[in-house]
């Protein structure tokens, strides 16, 4: 049920594996927050994918990837370029492994439109993405995960708590069942299943700033998950007109 994008790409001949091991050492280095080292090594792996039997397959995978870390790094306009021709490029695809790259595309292609200010579109994308991982089944299940935890968050922050505890529950059912209580997604599924919980508002705040501590604690303050929670998390006090909280969050952070 776990695998990474490289796994899709089955060669064995040398570039292939140069591209498998530039794509990974991108992915390391977006985890820990060196976004830089991971656009260029993506930039290198771009030009790997051209000559790959799989290159269709690996030059949308590296598009997804250069909008990841352009997200990251909050250059929403420029990511939502890279991953509309990851899209684009993926549309249609009958191919299974295609189909489940194209429902990630849309994944980071939801929050570039979220970051962008087009919340009904990233709601759509993210529903696209679910709808599609449904109909690849069993080996497709924790991307849906993600999608299904992407969705729970959109609606939390925009108040539709109750849609979101809906979708967070199937999602925390998958991870605990696929991927290790340690690991980043699993830390980020359960948070936000916790804060999506019936429970008084206070208490909700501290367990939002408890659960982004503890991923800051298990993987580092330049962890994408770090930066991204917590800028859900200030705009929902500030649209809460929570100021107190906002400040408490922005010092015990660094903000």
């Amino acid at each position: 049920m776990v695998k990474k994008i490289t796994d899709s790409v089955k060669s064995t001949d040398e570039e292939t594996r140069r591209w498998k091991s530039t794509f990974a050492a991108a992915r390391m280095a977006y985890e820990t927050g060196e976004f830089r080292q991971a656009e260029s090594l993506l930039a290198r792996a771009r030009e790997m994918a051209e000559h790959l039997p799989e290159h269709s397959f690996a030059i949308n995978a590296v598009e997804v990837g250069i909008g990841a870390v352009q997200l990251a790094e909050r250059r929403s306009p420029e990511a939502l370029a890279a991953l509309q021709r990851a899209v684009a490029g993926l549309e249609g695809s009958g191919d299974s492994e295609q189909k489940e790259l194209l429902t990630v595309a849309l994944r980071f292609y939801a929050q570039a439109l979220i970051e962008t200010g087009d919340e009904r579109g990233g709601e759509q994308a993210l529903q696209r993405s679910i709808t599609i991982l449904r109909e690849l089944g069993e080996d497709s299940l924790v991307q849906l995960s993600y999608s299904l935890a992407d969705l729970s968050e959109l609606y939390l922050v925009t108040g539709r708590r109750s849609e979101a505890e809906n979708h967070i529950t199937e999602a925390m059912n998958i991870v605990g069942r696929a991927l290790e209580p340690g690991s980043a997604e699993y830390t980020r599924v359960d948070m936000i299943y916790k804060i999506s919980l019936p429970m008084p508002e206070e208490e909700r705040h501290e367990m939002a700033m408890a659960g982004i501590q503890r991923i800051e604690y298990m993987y580092g303050a330049k962890h994408p998950n770090i930066a991204r929670a917590l800028r859900e998390y200030f705009k929902v006090l500030t649209e809460q007109g929570n100021q107190a909280k906002l400040e408490e969050a922005k010092k015990m952070f660094g903000v």
